[in-house]
């Protein structure tokens, strides 16, 4: 798949379910690697590096990268996307990732993680809450509780949820990356209906 043709297709057809200035540029590109993102306005923290996200609606924001792997010069370049929401202020540096939608297709017919998925992350909100507020007690000891605590709860954020899997088709869970119009179709749908989700919260 062309990247070019691939970007300009999701900057064409995705502003009106992200934003109107909603746009990917060109984060790096090296001789493997070519590396977009979004053009965010506010700061977020995206597995552990600082990002810029865009306001999608009310207190919600998004961070999405599209990478394109190639792994040798005869082969396609393997693609990863991946979508963030992200809630809070402007001016939190700290935003809160809720959860993460990716769509890997790295040619690999032994994949045994679902493509596409989601990544549940919201609880990294509340742990960081109460590592914030752990100087109001007996920090080492409260800290030393804490993980007890987050070690009998299992760590969900890991896991790679199938959002399109096909078993009741008799088919497995892996759907591989075919044309420009199918990513966006599914970035278009994907973010409707989480809209139509995180706005019925409020009401």
């Amino acid at each position: 798949m062309n990247p070019k043709e691939l970007i300009d297709c999701i900057n064409k057809n995705c502003k009106k379910s992200i934003h109107p200035k909603f746009n990917l540029s060109l984060y790096n590109h090296n001789y493997n690697l070519i590396h977009f993102i979004i053009d965010g306005t506010s700061d977020a923290v995206n597995r552990g590096e600082l990002v810029k996200v865009l306001n999608w609606f009310d207190n919600f924001w998004l961070f999405l990268e599209i990478k394109f792997i190639s792994v040798t010069i005869k082969e396609e370049s393997q693609i990863s996307i991946s979508l963030s929401v992200f809630q809070g202020n402007d001016f939190d540096n700290k935003k809160y990732q809720l959860f993460r939608a990716e769509w890997d297709d790295y040619n690999n017919p032994e994949e045994k993680h679902a493509q596409p998925h989601w990544h549940i992350t919201s609880s990294q909100a509340i742990e960081s809450i109460f590592e914030e507020h752990a100087d109001v007690f007996n920090e080492s000891e409260f800290l030393q509780e804490f993980e007890k605590e987050k070690q009998k709860v299992l760590d969900v954020k890991k896991i790679h949820f199938a959002m399109n899997g096909d078993w009741q088709n008799g088919k497995n869970c892996i759907h591989g990356i075919e044309d420009e119009l199918q990513v966006v179709r599914w970035l278009q749908g994907m973010l409707n209906y989480l809209r139509t989700e995180l706005e019925d919260l409020y009401n």
